[in-house]
Parts: structure tokens; sequence; C-alpha cells
């Protein structure tokens, strides 16, 4: 997955790398579709490996990955407060997935905060948490304070995970 994701990235060089970076993150947090087709971690923790071969800087990767974690959970937040009628209401009521998440907008409800800030570290949390919260009606300053701390934690994490693995990966 990493060696694809870079060869089609460092065909644009930095831009590609960096727009990458920013991008997969955020469509992650803000399109759960998105996130398990291509998901985000993977390209914060492949722009720190192509940190350490000089592709980009890792100041570079840093703020673009926590930048991309930050717009993504904010346009979820956003998504899940505009529609969030329309997208319960489209899962059947005896469906599993419905049960599953009713108690996933319960369990908000609350331990909002906590969901927040966790759910950017566990990938299905990542791309539901924010579309979630923003339906449950979480109040935004709230919303945005552990958005920013969860992510402040996670991008630096996953960038420096993969400048570590940076000799071992795609350059």
């Amino acid at each position: 997955m990493l060696a694809w994701l870079a060869e089609r990235v460092l065909a644009y060089g930095s831009v590609g790398v960096l727009t990458a970076v920013l991008l997969l993150p955020a469509l992650e947090a803000a399109l759960p579709v998105i996130g398990a087709v291509l998901p985000g971690q993977s390209a914060v923790v492949l722009g720190g490996m192509l940190a350490w071969h000089g592709s980009i800087t890792v100041e570079a990767a840093l703020l673009t990955a926590t930048a991309g974690a930050v717009l993504g959970n904010a346009a979820g937040y956003a998504i899940g407060r505009r529609w969030h009628r329309p997208l319960l209401e489209r899962i059947p009521a005896g469906a599993p997935r419905r049960r599953y998440i009713e108690y996933a907008l319960r369990l908000i409800e609350r331990r909002g905060a906590g969901a927040v800030f966790v759910g950017r570290f566990v990938a299905v949390l990542r791309t539901l948490v924010p579309t979630l919260c923003g339906a449950t009606r979480m109040p935004l300053r709230r919303y945005l304070l552990w958005t920013l701390a969860g992510s402040a934690v996670w991008a630096p994490s996953c960038v420096l995970i993969g400048y570590v693995l940076g000799p071992a990966g795609p350059g």
C-alpha cells in the first residue's frame, strides 16, 4: 500500500507528497467511505518516511498532517450536524448497523470529549466520530478543542513513526 501511494505522490514531487499528507487524513475524517479505500494514516506515515529521504521537510509533514486532521474533523462534524437525520434514516430500523450507530451516538453523548481524542487514534472511529459528534450536536467549541488536542498528538506520532521507518521505506 505504501509503495503504491509513494509511487503516485512522488510523481508530483514535494507538492504531491504534501497534498496527500493534507487531503487523505482530511477526506478520511470528512467522508468515511474514503478512509476505507485510502487510509489517511498511511499517507501521514508515508510523509514521515519521505521526509527521512529528503522529499519534504519533517516540519512540512507535521504541519500539513495536523492541518489535514483538523480540517477533516471539522468537515465531518459539519456534515453530521447538517445531514444527521437523512444519514441515520437511510439505515433500515432492523439492520445491525443501525443498532451499532445508535449505540455509538449514545456513547458520544455520554463521553464526547474522550471519544473525539481517542477516535483520532482508532481507524474505524477516526472515520465515524467526527460525523457522529456533529449529529449529536456536541458543542462546537468543546469538539474543536478535543479535535485540536487529538490531531496535535496523532499527526506528529504518525509522521515520526514514518521518519523512524524511513530507511526501510520507499524513497
